[in-house]
């Protein structure tokens, strides 16, 4: 019984100790909280993030030649409604991060890369798969190590990434062929695509795994793509030169297609044995999309006085910008409705189970009735 005893009191000190070591892992006493209200502007030099919990209330801007390297930290975005700040590097910038937790605390957030940025992410991870969300364009290079991300990327942006679980969206322009995406882990997966005329978009992923990807067909694109696993975004109005197009689409679901095939303003898609999970078709410059009976991602990226009518559907997010106008009948918005920058959501019969805000004159109309 002694030796029981004495047995049981060591496997319950190993675990208080253990439990100590974890708790010190995952909440880090020594880190030091810095609290930086308003936005963080990087135009030159390095800004250092060290054994840091860093909680921003603004928008974060890195710039010029301006640098943001991180190390052993958690980076909080605190924000009071989805996307209402946004993290965005441009010209010549250069982000690092190493061991970085970053946390939006579950609300929606991008952090944006343009023109030549370089990005390193060493250690990198959100809360879950993809939350904050990683979006680039232009001729961003990234190098991504033992990391867990979701990322957009488009024009001639390239990726070298090991050792990482990856959930990868691919914008596509002035694009055909016909493309099998790898699910789960894979050895070694490389793809280039000619990509928007004379720009190369390059994919260069080792002994990493895919959780997931997506595809936005932006414009004058035809794809094929064959035993995959996705969400699928369409572009109308994307050609700037031909204002005013209409589209109406139906039955885009939740399922997998044997074979399907859609035309959508510009773009033709093709889907052989390919599972989607959701959809987010999408307007620009004064384009008109009507949509019934689907199940949509994120309905937010619409642009330029479009209009964008949903009628028997489901929505993650509504979230509308730059004079866009979105009518929702008999349908289910899952999160929030967001009216910004004298843009209007009218919604007719519809239950919206998050917020409902509206910024910068932006409007929101309830069976016919202005909110608030």
């Amino acid at each position: 019984m002694r030796m029981i005893a004495k047995l049981l009191i060591l496997v319950i000190v190993a675990a208080i100790a253990f439990s100590g070591i974890y708790w010190l892992m995952n909440n880090n006493p020594s880190r030091q909280e810095v609290i930086h209200a308003g936005d963080l502007v990087i135009s030159d030099g390095t800004y250092l993030i060290d054994n840091s919990k860093f909680i921003l209330t603004g928008n974060l801007i890195v710039n010029g030649t301006g640098k943001l390297l991180v190390e052993n930290s958690e980076m909080v975005f605190r924000q009071s409604y989805n996307q209402q700040y946004t993290f965005r590097t441009q010209d010549n910038a250069v982000v690092e991060m190493h061991n970085v937790k970053l946390n939006a605390e579950g609300k929606w957030f991008n952090l944006n890369y343009y023109d030549n940025s370089i990005v390193t992410l060493d250690k990198v991870e959100g809360v879950g798969c993809c939350s904050p969300w990683h979006s680039s364009m232009g001729n961003v290079r990234f190098t991504i190590n033992d990391s867990v991300i979701g990322l957009t990327i488009n024009n001639n942006v390239s990726v070298v990434a090991e050792g990482s679980s990856l959930f990868l969206e691919l914008v596509l322009t002035n694009v055909s062929g016909e493309f099998m995406l790898p699910k789960g882990y894979a050895e070694s997966f490389r793809l280039d695509v000619p990509n928007a005329g004379n720009s190369l978009m390059v994919l260069d992923v080792k002994k990493s795994t895919f959780t997931d990807w997506g595809a936005t067909l932006d414009m004058y694109s035809d794809v094929t793509f064959v035993d995959s696993s996705m969400t699928i975004g369409m572009n109308a109005g994307s050609d700037w030169t031909n204002p005013n197009s209409v589209v109406k689409i139906s039955n885009l679901r939740t399922k997998t297609y044997e074979n399907y095939s859609l035309a959508y303003d510009t773009n033709n898609l093709t889907l052989v044995n390919t599972f989607v999970r959701d959809w987010y078709p999408q307007a620009w410059n004064n384009a008109t999309v009507e949509i019934s009976d689907s199940d949509l991602a994120d309905v937010q990226f619409s642009g330029a006085t479009a209009t964008v009518i949903v009628r028997n559907s489901n929505a993650a997010i509504a979230i509308a910008r730059d004079h866009v106008t979105y009518m929702f009948y008999n349908s289910t918005i899952k999160q929030d409705a967001i009216a910004n920058e004298n843009s209007r959501i009218y919604l007719y019969n519809t239950k919206v189970n998050g917020a409902m805000l509206e910024n910068d004159d932006g409007e929101i109309f309830i069976d016919g009735k202005r909110l608030g």
